[in-house]
């Protein structure tokens, strides 16, 4: 590490004294003007002062050391920038979404479960899409100094999860559900809200981060239209969903003229992948097969038994459904 000098007899300027996050240089003149050696600094956050400049104001700073979580994120994000991607996108309409949604959530209350909401659904898509796109799972290493694709049978989800601490600071967690493609739909939702839950009461362990093959993050929650994430080391792809809105310019209309319109609300949905295993193409095809999954036919295309028209609506969970043959089309 090189010494800073200052001339013989001459104070260094406190504002030297800081010159980086985790180092203070200290330096004292000696009789011949040679400084000291640099110091380590200490834990404790330390306040700098910069130059004046002439006719502005004096400015203050404070240096504080990034541990913990925070710093595991720098890392992994230093480790990014090693990882060459692109990003794709696809603009879904939520109208036929939302609608199976609700035909989802019927099933799950007659059958006791939970309601599903609309990342759930995402997520699965995500899920369902892979096993018609597998090499979207794959990994790319360096065996014996050959650069080589890792084919990974088992799906392993990471699930962006966003907290904000007392302190209104916020920190991001981003644990995986295990053989998430091994998993019956009610299966992964509670998977799902598992890690949800877990991450917010500070459970998780370090196997719950260990091996993602593919991860979702959910930046619409807060207003993002679009977003090209960072693609973590290891990973293939990383899949961001937006904001559910109407198009901008038509957002200052009345419900009732967006529907004369034909203007229905819409979400975008990106694909950032690793360009080393994952091209173009593949990456646009996956987004196609998420959107068809999504928008499965409604029950309203079907003049048939209500029933009927939910179980093929409900081909997107993989669960069967039986009918009676009432008028009413009741589940038995």
């Amino acid at each position: 590490m090189s010494k800073l000098c200052s001339p013989a007899g001459a104070a260094t300027p406190r504002w030297l004294m800081n010159r980086g996050a985790h180092i203070i240089v200290a330096a004292q003149a000696d009789g011949d003007g040679a400084a000291t050696a640099a110091k380590p600094a200490r834990a404790k956050a330390v306040v700098s002062e910069p130059p004046a400049v002439a006719g502005g104001p004096e400015l203050r700073t404070e240096t504080v050391p990034i541990r913990g979580v925070a710093l595991k994120i720098v890392e992994n994000m230093e480790a990014s920038l090693a990882v060459p991607t692109a990003t794709s996108q696809r603009r879904i309409p939520v109208k036929l979404v939302d609608e199976n949604r609700r035909l989802v959530n019927r099933h799950l209350r007659d059958h006791g479960g939970r309601k599903a909401s609309y990342t759930h659904l995402i997520a699965w898509a995500i899920v369902r899409a892979l096993a018609e796109f597998p090499q979207l799972n794959d990994g790319f290493g360096i065996i014996d100094t050959q650069p080589s694709r890792i084919r990974r049978e088992s799906v392993n989800l990471g699930i962006a999860i966003d907290l904000e601490k007392k302190d209104g600071t916020r920190s991001l967690l981003v644990p995986n559900i295990k053989r998430a493609n091994q998993l019956s739909f009610s299966e992964f939702l509670n998977a799902y809200d598992d890690v949800v839950k877990r991450a917010r009461a500070g459970k998780l362990e370090i196997a719950d981060f260990q091996g993602t093959t593919i991860s979702l993050t959910n930046p619409g929650t807060i207003g993002t239209v679009a977003s090209t994430p960072r693609l973590m080391a290891g990973q293939s792809v990383i899949i961001a969903t937006g904001a559910i809105e109407y198009p901008a310019e038509y957002q200052a209309m009345v419900p009732a003229v967006l529907s004369q319109l034909g203007i229905s609300k819409a979400i975008t949905i990106s694909s950032t992948y690793d360009h080393r295993i994952i091209q173009g193409a593949e990456s646009g095809a996956f987004l196609a097969r998420m959107h068809e999954l999504t928008t499965s036919l409604p029950i309203s295309a079907f003049p048939i038994r209500r029933c009927a028209g939910t179980s093929i609506a409900l081909r997107f969970l993989r669960a069967p459904i039986r009918c009676t043959s009432s008028r009413r089309g009741r589940r038995a």
